[in-house]
């Protein structure tokens, strides 16, 4: 007669406490359980840390028999896995294995083999449930969905994969119990798979994640083997996020098999939007058996940030610190004072002692040198550039209104003015390091490489640092006091006319190379251009795509506010222009009536600056007449700006809509009330 075997194993607070309780059939009992006894104490002491899953796995087909040899070794393997789950489980995570022979399993897939399954008792904070569908039909997703929800969970995820042409398709739903925000219970699972089976022709099995140890993780580190990270109790595959992740692949390849917490500690913007949270779940894989106790994690590196930051400023992120300027304090001043310049950091803010700065020049075609800050402020001219700096993303918003981009939602306050004082670049580079035009010629260097005390790192065209039109400066004042910490303190790049990046703060080392910068923000995604149609980097060489440098046009209306009121009979209209590359504005234009007519607008501050060399925004207004049919009504106001190249905005988003959401500067669009009483 064919043996049934049921043996549960549960795995407590440790090893050694492991208990395991089995029945076999009369004919095979006896022999079986002195082995039971036997192993239960030796499988203790010596199974090894294996995770979960590796454990289930060496259980996972044996064929039940009256085999007294393949008995023992049924009850061994059982014994020796449940011991080490309970290896793995830390803080008393129980877990129960469960043997079910053949004849206690429903359904075609049952014959002549024994099911083994693990169900996380306690401590992860999610469960799997999963449909596999023999015809997938309309309306199934919400049904599930209504049904999910009926049953009190909380869907954190959900994947639907067909196979093949066939109709068979598989719902995988990651849920969490809303009433103990954790996974489920093995009671609550079992209800679910009922409840679900109910729908029609699906098998359902409702089961928690499996457990991997982070020795596991460890050894997946290479597109071979699958890039896993954890993440808190979590352990996920982003093998196939890689290639698309915003910071570049050398960077998120920092953490392969490896904790994030560490890397989103310093990038506390991937918690605090909670967008890459809901990302990175999608791509989970499993429990982490034994996760880092949190004292091991030290003291937050945002510490020692500057603590007297604006309230006024809009915060996107504190850690690290991205804040705009609110469109009411943009034109208070044609030069931004200090506490309310736009705030963008990848890192925390660096802790650099005046007394003890050095600057290093060094590369090829130079001559290495090492410079103080007082040799800096003593041994050259000073030097004062009025000049714009603005964020990449500045506008990114309003591409997100158009398809989700990546990074920080920037409305168009990622910009502000001011005069910065030091000393030129290239008079540096030419009077102390010996770089001249035909060195640089010789020995093929293209880029100035700049490195920040923050770990960050840029680089700009060597034409642009020589040039004696380029107006690059090493600064150590900004609007006419010591350069502050926050912005770049003692010493940093200003590059006019370039991307806001480029403009690297706390300068320690100047390198001229024939390579540009190495890094996500030169190399990678974070600063290039893509087609609308790219929706990833799928099978695109990154590093061959042009980097961002000089911006195009751009225009953004400043007052009056979104969704305010206007009564007159004329509506003043106020803003700002810049370009990049130094064109100057020659013209803005205003409408109130989607285009058909345009006003144009009087240019002030900054309007007679250098039409090759306008560094600085131009402020700009317009007093537009309501006409009749408008009174009353919502009014949109457009404007559009035009540069020396003559050069003007686009007027849609969709068309320069981007997966990273860079260099937004279509029209842009206010939209107010106007009352006529």
């Amino acid at each position: 007669m064919a043996a049934s075997v049921n043996f549960r194993c549960r795995g407590l607070r440790a090893v050694r406490s492991c208990r395991c309780i089995g029945s076999v059939a009369p004919v095979a009992a006896p022999a079986v359980a002195p082995v039971l006894k036997e192993r239960s104490v030796a499988s203790a002491a010596t199974a090894p840390r294996a995770s979960g899953a590796a454990a289930i796995a060496s259980l996972l087909r044996w064929k039940a028999s009256t085999d007294r040899s393949q008995l023992v070794a049924a009850a061994t393997a059982a014994v020796t896995a449940a011991a080490a789950l309970a290896a793995t489980a830390a803080a008393c995570h129980g877990h129960e294995v469960r043997c079910e022979s053949a004849s206690s399993i429903q359904g075609p897939k049952a014959s002549g083999v024994v099911r083994c399954e693990a169900v996380l008792r306690q401590g992860s904070d999610s469960s799997i449930v999963i449909l596999n569908v023999e015809k997938d039909r309309p309306g199934l997703l919400a049904e599930t969905t209504e049904l999910l929800k009926h049953h009190k969970l909380d869907i954190r995820d959900a994947k639907i994969s067909t196979k093949g042409d066939t109709d068979k398709a598989q719902h995988i739903y990651t849920v969490q119990d809303k009433s103990s925000g954790k996974g489920l219970t093995s009671e609550k699972l079992e209800e679910i798979r009922k409840a679900l089976e109910k729908l029609g022709a699906v098998e359902c099995t409702a089961k928690a994640w499996p457990m991997y140890t982070r020795a596991e993780v460890a050894r997946h580190t290479t597109m071979e083997t699958g890039i896993w990270v954890s993440y808190k109790n979590g352990v996920y595959d982003i093998t196939e996020f890689v290639a698309n992740h915003p910071g570049g692949k050398d960077k998120i390849m920092l953490a392969a098999g490896k904790s994030i917490e560490p890397f989103w500690r310093i990038y506390q913007q991937h918690e605090g939007r909670g967008t890459a949270v809901s990302q990175l779940e999608r791509m989970r894989i499993g429990d982490l058996a034994d996760p880092q106790p949190l004292a091991e994690k030290g003291d937050c590196p945002y510490g020692t940030d500057p603590n007297d930051r604006h309230p006024g400023l809009i915060y996107h992120n504190n850690k690290p610190c991205n804040a705009e300027v609110p469109c009411e304090l943009m034109m208070d001043n044609w030069l931004t004072p200090n506490p309310v310049w736009f705030i963008r950091h990848h890192h925390p803010v660096p802790i650099v002692d005046p007394c003890k700065y050095r600057l290093t020049i060094e590369g090829e075609g130079a001559k290495q040198v090492t410079l103080t800050l007082e040799d800096i402020k003593s041994r050259f001219l000073k030097r004062e550039v009025v000049t714009t700096i603005q964020c990449g993303g500045n506008r990114r918003s309003e591409l997100d209104k158009i398809e989700k981009t990546s990074g920080i939602p920037w409305g168009a306050g990622a910009m502000s003015n001011a005069k910065w004082g030091g000393v030129y670049l290239r008079e540096v580079l030419m009077h102390c390091a010996d770089v001249n035009f035909e060195g640089i010629e010789w020995s093929g260097v293209k880029h100035v490489v700049c490195y920040g005390a923050d770990d960050m790192q840029a680089s700009i065209p060597i034409e642009k640092a020589l040039s004696p039109f380029g107006d690059v400066l090493l600064a150590y004042e900004m609007n006419g006091e010591p350069l502050p910490a926050e912005h770049g303190s003692p010493v940093r790049l200003i590059a006019p006319g370039v991307v806001g990046v480029r403009n690297v703060k706390w300068v320690d080392r100047v390198r001229t190379s024939r390579e540009e910068a190495e890094g996500p923000w030169q190399r990678g995604i974070a600063y290039k251009g893509f087609s609308p149609m790219q929706k990833d980097c799928s099978g695109v060489d990154v590093e061959k795509i042009l980097s961002m440098q000089e911006m195009p046009v751009q225009s953004a209306i400043m007052s009056p506010k979104e969704g305010s009121t206007v009564e007159l009979d004329d509506i003043e209209v106020k803003g700002w222009a810049w370009s990049g590359g130094g064109r100057g504005i020659v013209r803005v234009d205003v409408s109130i009536d989607e285009g058909k007519t345009w006003t144009t607008a009087e240019l002030g501050e900054g309007s007679t600056q250098n039409p090759s060399r306008a560094w600085a925004w131009t402020f700009w207004e317009a007093s537009i007449p309501v006409p009749d049919d408008l009174r009353g009504k919502e009014v949109q106001i457009l404007c559009r700006a035009t540069d020396s190249s003559y050069s003007t905005q686009p007027e849609r988003a969709a068309p320069i809509w981007n997966l990273r959401g860079l260099n937004c500067n279509c029209w842009h669009h206010v939209k107010v009330q106007h009352s006529d009483e």
